[in-house]
């Protein structure tokens, strides 16, 4: 009993800087969704669900959710499928995969900001030159470019679950599949994706969830431009409580962002799970 009174103690640091980080501004954004506030004055009054009705006239909104969902997708697919591909090829034993693990490894250490720096330089000073336009001032690319840096940026962690998950399969199964006469495809096919089903479950619902609250990124590369063609929820939420002075409207749609990406995050985690039998 002592013991346990002991560890409480060291929790309630913990606790005390969760409530102020965490419990306390969601409670007080909660409360600023049913409101008016303009982020700036003292005043508000309660409006109730009027901004929750407004999301559903909001063109904006609409823009922004179109942007997301195209950036998730793609980001999403390209990403698992790379990172699975780089993964295969990292854990073969050659010359020089030491090398290769740092280059695919480092950018991960970097912040957004930075990524987003670096890749607008090289956007600008040399993809614009060999395209004929930039690939992040165009609203035709735009989504392209920022997909790109969010690979370089991301990808990293990916690859480490993916090499995590292949070295725990069996190499005893390769092997018996391989006298059997099964080529390299129908090795992948029936042991290797099968048996990465908990990889497939932690990679695409962290990389789909992280993708649909993008933010960093595209606002350190383009601030949701050209012509709100890369504004994703994220931005549209940003613009929204501190630059159109529309706090409770932005509360709102945070507070509902939020929910669906509990929902979905649940969602995908459980759709998986179940799958990974049968795979």
């Amino acid at each position: 009993m002592k013991n346990a009174k002991g560890y409480f103690w060291f929790l309630v640091p913990s606790i005390v800087l969760f409530a102020f980080t965490v419990a306390v501004p969601f409670v007080s954004g909660l409360n600023i969704a049913f409101t008016d506030w303009d982020g700036i004055s003292k005043e508000y009054h309660y409006v109730f669900l009027d901004n929750f009705i407004r999301m559903f006239q909001d063109s904006n909104i609409v823009q922004a959710i179109k942007v997301t969902l195209l950036f998730a997708i793609g980001y999403t697919a390209l990403n698992n499928i790379l990172s699975l591909f780089l993964a295969i090829l990292l854990g073969d034993k050659f010359r020089g995969v030491g090398i290769l693990k740092t280059i695919f490894f480092v950018p991960m250490a970097l912040s957004a900001v930075l990524a987003a720096f670096v890749w607008g330089f090289i956007d600008r000073k040399i993809l614009s030159g060999i395209l004929g336009k930039s690939l992040l001032g165009s609203p035709s690319t735009v989504i392209i470019g920022i997909i790109i840096i969010a690979l370089w940026s991301g990808i990293g962690s990916n690859i480490m679950i993916y090499m995590a998950g292949l070295s725990n399969i069996p190499q005893d199964y390769y092997e018996a599949a391989q006298i059997d006469g099964a080529n390299a495809w129908k090795r992948f096919q029936y042991i290797t994706l099968p048996l990465l089903g908990p990889s497939f479950t932690t990679c695409i619902t962290l990389t789909l969830t992280s993708a649909l609250r993008e933010f960093g990124i595209t606002m350190s590369a383009t601030g949701g431009g050209p012509a709100r063609s890369s504004e994703m929820i994220s931005i549209f939420i940003y613009n929204n409580l501190f630059s159109y002075q529309k706090a409770g409207y932005g509360q709102a749609v945070a507070l509902v962002f939020m929910i669906i990406l509990m929902v979905l995050g649940i969602g995908l985690t459980r759709f998986f799970r179940s799958k990974e039998v049968e795979m």
